[in-house]
């Protein structure tokens, strides 16, 4: 992944508080900016995905936290663990986009 790519100081507050590394601030950026723009409340139209990363359900997140609706932080928590899970970490999660485009 290009180092050249920013993440604002926003947005790394925010990974800061999930507990994210900062070696992996350019890989969340990445997917997050294109599932939901960094919006918290974003939902999908056809399939109900909801969050910063998408979640479908939104519910899955309630594992992490009871503000799940509406905390990015809350959010971030349950996306790295995702993350984890399914691809081994955020970078997994990145180059799984980059032939998918979804994750």
């Amino acid at each position: 992944l290009s180092a050249t790519i920013n993440v604002s100081g926003d947005k790394a507050s925010l990974m800061a508080a999930a507990g994210i590394a900062e070696s992996e601030y350019a890989y969340v950026d990445y997917i997050i900016s294109r599932e939901s723009g960094w919006r918290p409340g974003a939902r999908n139209s056809s399939s109900g995905a909801y969050g910063l990363c998408q979640s479908l359900p939104a519910s899955k997140m309630a594992s992490v936290g009871g503000d799940y609706l509406t905390n990015p932080v809350t959010q971030l928590r349950w996306c790295s663990g995702y993350a984890a899970g399914r691809y081994g970490g955020w970078q997994g999660a990145y180059n799984a986009w980059l032939v998918q485009h979804w994750w």
